[in-house]
C-alpha cells in the first residue's frame, strides 16, 4: 500500500520549529473526505515505523496526531512514545464521561493533550483542564473573535495556545501579541516584507557563488580552495559526505576526498543548498528544509514526467522557488543577479506551466491536500505509487543537508 504522509510545521514565537502535525492518507483515491478518521490514524500509527521512521519524520521534535473518539476510547494513543507525541482531540468529540475518563488516563500516563480546532463552550471545561495545548483555526475563528476567550482561558488554565492556518506575517504578529505560543501555517513561506532597499552586498556575493557553480566546466580546485577557507562550509561538506544519505561505512576526513566521493553533480547541489541556507539565515530553518525537499522532488520528477528542463535545472528550480521568502525581496530583483537562462527565470517567475504543475504537486504534499484534481488524475497509475517514495527520499536528503 502506498503511504501518503505530510508534515505541517509548528513554530514558536521566535519562529523556531516546535514540531509537526502529521497527516496521513492511504492513497490518492482515499484522500479526505472519503476515508474515515479511524482508518487514517490507524494507518498512520502503523506506518510511522514502516516504511517511514519516527526519527526520519520528526527528528527530535514533537509530533501531533489527530485521534477520533473511537481511537481514544480504544486507548490507541498508548501505542506512541509519550515523550515525543501530542494527542490531538478532534473538534467533533463531545466531552462525555467516557471521553473524559479516557483522556484522564492519558494525562495520568504522562501524555500531552491538545484540543483541535477549538470553539469555546463551557461544556468543554473538563477537557480543557486535562489539556496542555488548545488549537484555534484562524479561518473558522478569526483573531478578532478570540480576544475575550483567550483572556479568559489564560486567566483560568495553565496551557499553551496554538494558532492554525496562519497565512501572513500580520496574522502571526497579531496572534503573538494576543498571547499565542505556537503557530501553524504557511506565513513563513512568503516574503515577510518586500524590500524596497535592494539586495544587500553580502547577498549579491553569495549569488555570485551560485553563478560560479553553474558553469558548465566546473573549476574543482577553485571550489576546493573556497571551501577550505570557510570553516563552517568545510564542516557542512564533511558532515554531508558522511551522512546516512550516502550510507558510507568508512568516514571521509578531507575536503578533497569529500569532493571526489560525492562528485561534481552532488557538489553543485551542496554549494547551492549551502548558499540558499546562508541567504535564509534569519528565517525559520524549516523554510530551508522545504526548499531542499522541493529541489529533490523536482529532480526526481525527471523520472516520471517528460521535461524540457535538465535534472540539474529541476533541482535548482525547486531549491530557488522559495528565494523571495528567504530574502524578503521580489523574485524579479533576485533574478537580476543570477546568470540563469530565460527558461529558468520564466519558471521561477511563475510563467512556465510545466514547472507550475510540479510545484502544485509538491505543495499538495506539503499541505496534505491530496484531494486536488491533479492528484486524482494519478490514481491507479505508477505515478501514484512513486510519489510517496519520492517524498520520503526528499525528506532524507533534507535531513542529510540540514539537520
Amino acid at each position: 500500500m502506498e503511504v501518503f504522509l505530510a508534515r505541517q510545521p509548528i513554530f514558536t514565537k521566535n519562529k523556531k520549529l516546535f514540531g509537526y502535525e502529521l497527516l496521513f492518507r492511504s492513497g490518492i483515491t482515499n484522500a479526505f473526505p472519503d476515508i474515515d478518521g479511524d482508518t487514517a490514524t490507524k494507518n498512520l500509527l502503523s506506518n510511522l515505523f514502516f516504511p517511514f521512521e519516527i526519527q526520519q519524520i520528526l527528528g527530535n521534535k514533537k509530533g501531533l496526531i489527530n485521534f477520533t473518539k473511537k481511537l481514544i476510547l480504544d486507548k490507541a494513543p498508548l501505542f506512541l512514545p509519550k515523550e515525543q507525541f501530542i494527542i490531538e482531540v478532534l473538534e467533533d468529540i463531545e466531552p462525555d464521561d467516557d471521553i473524559v475518563s479516557a483522556l484522564s488516563l492519558l494525562n495520568e500516563r504522562g501524555y500531552s493533550i491538545a484540543l483541535d480546532d477549538f470553539v469555546y463552550h463551557k461544556k468543554f471545561e473538563p477537557m480543557i483542564k486535562l489539556s496542555k495545548i488548545i488549537k484555534f483555526d484562524l479561518v473558522a475563528t478569526p483573531l478578532t473573535s478570540l480576544i475575550d476567550i483567550i483572556d479568559d482561558l489564560q486567566s483560568k488554565y495553565n496551557l499553551k495556545l496554538l494558532a492554525e492556518k496562519v497565512e501572513t506575517y500580520d496574522e502571526f504578529n497579531i496572534a503573538k501579541q494576543m498571547g499565542f505560543h505556537y503557530f501553524q501555517g504557511y506565513f513563513f513561506a512568503r516574503p515577510e516584507v518586500i524590500s524596497t532597499k535592494g539586495i544587500s552586498t553580502n547577498h549579491i556575493t553569495k549569488l555570485k557563488v551560485v553563478n560560479e557553480i553553474g558553469q558548465n566546466n566546473l573549476d574543482v580546485k577553485k571550489i576546493e580552495s573556497f571551501i577550505k577557507n570557510d570553516a563552517p562550509l568545510s564542516f557542512k561538506l564533511l558532515k554531508y559526505a558522511n551522512s546516512a544519505y550516502f550510507s558510507r561505512r568508512i568516514p571521509i576526513d578531507t575536503i578533497k576526498d569529500a569532493i571526489a566521493y560525492i562528485g561534481e553533480d552532488e557538489l553543485r547541489k551542496f554549494i547551492n543548498v549551502v548558499v540558499v541556507s546562508d541567504l535564509g539565515d534569519t528565517k525559520p530553518n524549516e523554510l530551508i528544509r522545504f526548499s531542499i525537499i522541493r529541489a529533490r522532488m523536482c529532480e526526481k520528477f525527471s523520472q516520471i514526467f517528460k521535461s524540457k528542463f535538465s535534472v540539474d535545472e529541476l533541482f535548482t528550480l525547486g531549491l530557488f522557488s522559495y528565494m523571495d521568502a528567504l530574502m524578503d525581496s521580489k523574485m524579479e530583483d533576485i533574478l537580476q543577479h543570477l546568470a540563469f537562462s530565460d527558461k529558468m527565470k520564466n519558471a521561477l517567475l511563475g510563467n512556465d506551466r510545466e514547472f507550475s504543475r510540479m510545484l502544485d504537486i509538491i505543495m499538495g504534499f506539503e499541505k496534505g491536500n491530496w484531494n486536488q484534481p491533479i492528484f486524482k488524475a494519478f490514481k491507479r497509475t505508477d505515478i501514484e505509487k512513486k510519489l510517496p517514495k519520492l517524498y520520503s527520499d526528499a525528506i532524507n536528503m533534507a535531513n542529510a543537508f540540514y539537520t
